[in-house]
């Protein structure tokens, strides 16, 4: 194998001509300069679409890209001549050079290392290993993913989508974020949120688009609702019981932490009493240990029994027995819970029951509560029907949360939305040379 041929290798072309390779020092640190050029027929291409134009300028004149390292220690430049080619399409641009991306400092080779590294390791580790800032990284994201998703309409196959939004920092920041229920791939993301966020995926879709989709599920937001029924009048809106169950467990949440503070209270009362010599120490000791036993309830009461370790069962068996308020709220989150196990044809019926249920508990949580399940009664029938649950959407939240921690947060929104569509679009990414 020549000199020639091993250069070829190391930027990751063929089809290109090497001129001379020499090592060069800069700053005290010694690199390996590939100097090439491309074959006379890939000379003059315009380097957005490829196709042929006259030449322009010299441009910038010399040119260096930057390679994978050789052993982690020496680094690696491509050098050729940068002229600008006029495109009838695109004006006035570079030349296309087949090492590299339009518009990219690095070669082909060294993106794709850098975007495979950067789904498995954190923002510092790829930056010292790449010896590249982290902001280059998210600019080599998006050029990654635009290649990715390019010949593919993503919008082309959505029939049951999934809306819902999350936050990516603290200082209520957020993101709208739209999923496909039937390849569970996100495939729009839209800074903040609210009607008209939302508004902005819409728009991308042609009115073909919009009337393919059959079902649209969220999380009971009236914001979400009203645009889906606007821009899609063919589709179901659903809230599925994934968050219905979501807001029984919050509601008795809010009732075990009132329970807390009634008992601190009287606990408290009780001390008073003991300490102006008007009761006696023993007296106390009932509610010392209810106070205790609320305390360390949470997680007892609002995990699924089947779930429940034995310790965790016995301290739910000492709360229903001491607390009627709590018992009441807990059995109500149970039958709720169990309603969506039923066949769909029953859930009607068993969700008017167990409202009946909750208005005459009189606890103000779960009053409020069925209202809020009566507003969405048809929604949530709709989503048991269709089979459609947002704990996909959930999960890619958790996804996107993940991605956010290890890139210790993002600056730069346009490289956060870049990394979710790679890290949850449902692109296959392998290192160079390697299959999927």
């Amino acid at each position: 194998m020549t000199i020639s041929s091993i250069a070829k290798k190391l930027i990751g072309v063929n089809r290109c001509k090497i001129e001379n390779i020499d090592i060069e020092t800069e700053v005290g640190i010694e690199r390996l300069v590939i100097k090439a050029s491309p074959y006379k027929c890939d000379r003059c291409r315009c380097g957005i679409c490829g196709r042929r134009a006259p030449k322009y300028d010299k441009g910038k004149g010399i040119r260096h890209w930057r390679a994978l390292d050789i052993g982690n220690s020496i680094p690696v430049y491509v050098e050729s001549e940068a002229p600008r080619v006029k495109c009838p399409e695109h004006g006035v641009v570079v030349s296309q050079v087949p090492w590299a991306r339009h518009g990219s400092g690095f070669t082909k080779n060294m993106e794709d290392s850098t975007v495979w590294l950067s789904l498995y390791m954190s923002k510092k580790a790829v930056s010292e290993y790449l010896r590249v800032k982290w902001e280059t990284v998210g600019s080599i994201i998006g050029r990654a993913v635009k290649e990715l998703s390019a010949g593919t309409d993503r919008f082309d196959d959505l029939v049951n989508i999934g809306i819902d939004e999350t936050s990516y920092k603290k200082g209520h920041k957020y993101l709208t974020v739209v999923v496909n229920h039937d390849t569970n791939t996100v495939v729009w993301v839209g800074i903040g949120f609210g009607k008209t966020v939302l508004e902005g995926f819409f728009e991308l879709l042609t009115d073909k688009q919009k009337a393919n989709i059959k079902a649209a599920s969220g999380d009971g937001a009236g914001w979400i609702k009203e645009t889906v029924e606007t821009n899609c009048p063919n589709a179901v809106f659903c809230i599925d019981p994934f968050h219905v169950v979501s807001w029984v467990t919050d509601a008795l949440d809010q009732v075990r932490k009132e329970e807390w503070n009634d008992a601190r209270k009287q606990l408290s009362e009780e001390k008073k009493l003991i300490k102006a010599g008007k009761a006696e120490p023993k007296d106390s000791a009932e509610t010392e240990q209810l106070v205790k036993t609320i305390k360390s309830s949470k997680y007892p009461l609002l995990m699924n029994p089947e779930h429940l370790s034995e310790n965790y069962s016995a301290k739910l068996d000492m709360i229903l027995l001491h607390d009627r308020r709590l018992a009441t709220a807990y059995r109500l989150k149970e039958e709720l819970r169990l309603i969506f196990k039923l066949p769909p044809e029953e859930v009607s019926a068993a969700i008017d029951k167990w409202r009946r249920r909750a208005w005459s508990c009189r606890i103000p949580q779960f009053v409020e509560l069925q209202r809020k399940i009566r507003r969405h009664k048809k929604a949530i029938i709709a989503a048991i029907t269709l089979g459609l649950s947002n704990a996909r959407i959930e999960a890619t939240n958790n996804k996107i949360k993940l991605s956010i921690r290890m890139a210790y947060g993002f600056r730069n929104l346009d490289n956060l939305k870049a990394m979710i569509m790679l890290r949850c679009g449902g692109f296959e990414v392998s290192l160079p040379g390697r299959a999927a």
